[in-house]
């Protein structure tokens, strides 16, 4: 079964408000990773990969994380999805 992107966007969410401590907080798909909104610096965005790496049993290829896949709640949650089902997740 592959994974769907309502699971993707479920474990995302929880590492934000669990791990990186942004409990209660309203985390909308066109929320900022970087820059404005929450702000993440490279250690956060680490946490955030290895914690979907964790859960999905999938590595990440570090070459492809960037501005255009970790520009937004949204837009990473599309990309990791994206990543899982190529590699039959």
């Amino acid at each position: 079964m592959t994974t769907q992107r309502e699971q993707v966007a479920t474990a995302v969410r929880e590492i934000l408000q669990v791990d990186l401590k942004f409990t209660g907080m309203d985390l909308p798909d066109d929320l900022p990773l970087i820059g404005g909104g929450l702000a993440l610096d490279s250690l956060d965005l680490l946490m955030l990969v290895t914690g979907i790496e964790k859960r999905f049993g999938h590595k990440i290829a570090p070459k492809k994380l960037g501005k255009e896949t970790m520009s937004s709640v949204g837009v990473f949650i599309t990309f990791a999805h994206a990543e899982l089902l190529a590699a039959g997740k």
